[in-house]
C-alpha cells in the first residue's frame, strides 16, 4: 500500500497526490470543501447576537406589559439593544467562541454552564452601566427586574440557537473534524470504529511506520508517520488522533511538533480503560499525572438521581399518553397477543424485575429463539438479529424509533429502572458478567445510557462492558442530563436500532 501511494505521489490532481485524493474525489480537496470551521466562531457569534436581541425583545415587552405605555416600547427597545455587545463580550471572555475548536466532536451541551455564567455576567455589567449610559446617550435607565426579564429568555434561546447552528452545519457536512489516526493496532481500530459511528467527524485514514493490523481498520493507510504534515496538508485534515504506535514516542512527538497551529492533536492515554471524564489532570514538576476517579456513587448521588427519575418519568408519561393509546391500538389491531411485552431483567444489586415494553414480535416469539441462535449478529452473551423474522411490521417501526421502550417509564417511576444507566440484560446474559464489569449492578439499569448514544446494538460486547463501567465510575447529575440531551439525536440517526 505504501509503495502504491509513493508511486502515485508524482501524479497530480489539482496539486494533490492522486493517492491521497482517493475515491472521495474532489470532495476531499480542501479548496473544494466549504470551509465552515474556519468561520465557525463568526457564525456562532452572530447566532448568539440574534438570540440576545430576541431575548431583549421579549424581556422588554414583558417589562412594559404592566408598567409603561405601549408607545414607549420601541423607544426603550432601541436603547436596550445598546447592551447586546456587552453580552457578546461576556461570552467571548468565557471562551465560548474557542471551546469547540478544542474538541474532536462539536457539542453545545457542555457549554451550557459557562453560557449561563456569561449571561449572568453580562446582566450584571449591564445593570452597573445602565445609569451612566442613560446620562451619556439619553436612554432609559434599566432596573434590576427589567435586566432580569431581558436576560432570562436568552438562557433558552442561546443554547437552542447554537444547537440549531450545529444541526444545520452537520447536515451540510461542514462542522466536523477531519481526522487522521497515528497507529494501527487494537486501540487505533477501536478509535476508528468509534469515529465512524460519531456524527460530525470524518475519518480520513491512518499513518504508521509498521502497521500492526491494517486490514482490521475501517480506513486506508495514508503513509508513514514522517509523512504526517504532508498528509494533513493534502487531505485537509484538522485533527490528528494518537492511538499508540510501535515507533519511538520522542520521534513521533518531533513529527507532531511540525504540524501547523490549525491542526489539533488528541491523544488516547495509556490505561484508557480505567479513565473516565471525571478523571483529573495534575502537574508534578512538569510531569502530567491523571487521577482515576473512584467507581462508586454516594448516598447523595443516588438520591439526586432518583429524584430526577421520578420527576421526568411522571412528566413524560402524562405527555406521551396520547401516543401510548395510538400505539396500543395499532399493536392490538395488527397482530394477536397482548399489547405489552414483559420479560425478566437483572437490575440493581442483581435483583430480577419485569421490564415493560410494547410488544414488537409475534406472540410466543421466545419459543423459537433457540432455533435462531446460530444466526446471532452480536458478540458476547447478547442475542440480536437485524432482520429478525419474529418482528411485526408495527414492531419494526417501534424499534427503529425506540417507541417500544416508552412503557419502561413505568419501570422508572416505580424504581426498577432509571432514565439513564447501564443496558438492562436478561438474567442468563447478566450471569456471564463478572469481575470489574459487575460494577454495572451498583446502579439501576437505564432506558438510555452511554450504550444508547454510542451505537446500541452495533457495539461489541467488550466495549459495552467498558461503557457501563465508565458510567458508574463517572456518574454525575450533569452527565445524566448530557446523555438525555444526546439521546433524541441518537434515536433519529437509528444507528444500531434493530
Amino acid at each position: 500500500m505504501a509503495d502504491a501511494l509513493s508511486a502515485l505521489s508524482d501524479d497530480r490532481a489539482g496539486g494533490l497526490p492522486l493517492g491521497l485524493v482517493g475515491t472521495r474525489g474532489l470532495s476531499s480537496v480542501p479548496g473544494m470543501r466549504w470551509a465552515l470551521p474556519r468561520r465557525w466562531w463568526a457564525l456562532t457569534l452572530t447566532t448568539d447576537a440574534v438570540s440576545i436581541c430576541l431575548s431583549f425583545l421579549v424581556g422588554t415587552a414583558l417589562s412594559h406589559a404592566f408598567t409603561s405605555p405601549a408607545h414607549s416600547y420601541l423607544i426603550d427597545l432601541d436603547g436596550t439593544l445598546l447592551y447586546v455587545p456587552l453580552y457578546v463580550l461576556a461570552l467571548a471572555a468565557y471562551g465560548l467562541y474557542q471551546r469547540n475548536s478544542r474538541r474532536l466532536r462539536s457539542t453545545s451541551f457542555l457549554d451550557i454552564g459557562p453560557l449561563m455564567h456569561a449571561l449572568a455576567a453580562g446582566a450584571l455589567v449591564t445593570l452597573l452601566l445602565s445609569a451612566p449610559a442613560s446620562h451619556w446617550f439619553g436612554t432609559h435607565a434599566l432596573g434590576g427586574l427589567q435586566v432580569t426579564l431581558m436576560t432570562l429568555p436568552a438562557a433558552v434561546l442561546a443554547p437552542l440557537g447554537r444547537t440549531a447552528l450545529s444541526v444545520v452545519a452537520s447536515r451540510l457536512g461542514s462542522s466536523g473534524s477531519r481526522v487522521v489516526i497515528v497507529g494501527s493496532g487494537s486501540v487505533a481500530e477501536a478509535l476508528a470504529r468509534r469515529l465512524q459511528r460519531s456524527p460530525g467527524t470524518e475519518l480520513l485514514g491512518f499513518v504508521d511506520d509498521e502497521p500492526h493490523a491494517p486490514d482490521r481498520l475501517p480506513c486506508r493507510r495514508l503513509g508513514n508517520i514522517a509523512d504526517l504534515p504532508r498528509v494533513c496538508a493534502a487531505t485537509g485534515a484538522d485533527r490528528v488522533a494518537i492511538a499508540f504506535s510501535k515507533s519511538s514516542p520522542p520521534a513521533v512527538a518531533e513529527i507532531l511538533r511540525k504540524l501547523g497551529p490549525n491542526i489539533r492533536i488528541s491523544v488516547v492515554p495509556r490505561m484508557f480503560e480505567l479513565l473516565t471524564w471525571q478523571s483529573r489532570v495534575e502537574d508534578v514538576a512538569g510531569l502530567t499525572l491523571i487521577d482515576v476517579a473512584p467507581p462508586q456513587l454516594s448516598v447523595v448521588s443516588h438520591g439526586l438521581k432518583r429524584a430526577l427519575d421520578i420527576l421526568v418519568s411522571a412528566a413524560l408519561l402524562l405527555l406521551l399518553l396520547p401516543a401510548v393509546i395510538v400505539i396500543a391500538i395499532a399493536i392490538k389491531t395488527t397482530s394477536e397477543g397482548p399489547v405489552l411485552f414483559r420479560q425478566d431483567r437483572t437490575g440493581r444489586g442483581g435483583k430480577v424485575f419485569q421490564i415493560f415494553k410494547f410488544r414488537t414480535m409475534e406472540n410466543g416469539a421466545d419459543k423459537i429463539k433457540g432455533d435462531l441462535r446460530s444466526l446471532n449478529e452480536v458478540d458476547g452473551p447478547l442475542f440480536k438479529l437485524r432482520e429478525d423474522p419474529r418482528v411485526t411490521r408495527v414492531g419494526a417501526f417501534l424499534r427503529k424509533t425506540s417507541l417500544d421502550e416508552v412503557p419502561q417509564l413505568v419501570n422508572v417511576l416505580i424504581g426498577h429502572m432509571s432514565l439513564v444507566g447501564p443496558r438492562p440484560f436478561v438474567p442468563d446474559e447478566s450471569a456471564r458478567i463478572d469481575g470489574w464489569a459487575a460494577r454495572r449492578f451498583d446502579v439501576r439499569p437505564g432506558m438510555t445510557g452511554l450504550w444508547q448514544i454510542s451505537g446500541r446494538n452495533d457495539l461489541p460486547f467488550e466495549e459495552l462492558r467498558q461503557l457501563d463501567y465508565a458510567y458508574v465510575a463517572s456518574w454525575s447529575l450533569w452527565w445524566d442530563l448530557k446523555i438525555l440531551w444526546s439521546t433524541p439525536a441518537s434515536v433519529l440517526r437509528r444507528h444500531g436500532a434493530y
